[in-house]
């Protein structure tokens, strides 16, 4: 969860484990996909991390008080 998917360096497995393990989208599926679609996931795959890392780190500060 470190990398980003947009990244350009990534290779396209490592885009599909992203769109995989993310929004939870079958490999078949996500083997297909090409362009705009692609990076219509990819973009929404970061947006999901940010809301993820967003509720990680409120849950911290919650237990914290």
């Amino acid at each position: 969860m470190n990398k980003k998917a947009t990244d350009k360096g990534l290779t396209e497995q490592e885009q599909n484990w992203e769109i995989f393990s993310v929004l939870g989208m079958r490999w078949p599926e996500i083997k297909g996909l090409e362009g705009d679609d692609r990076t219509f996931l990819l973009e929404k795959v970061e947006k999901v991390k940010v809301q993820m890392r967003a509720q990680k780190y409120a849950s911290a500060d919650g237990m914290a008080q």
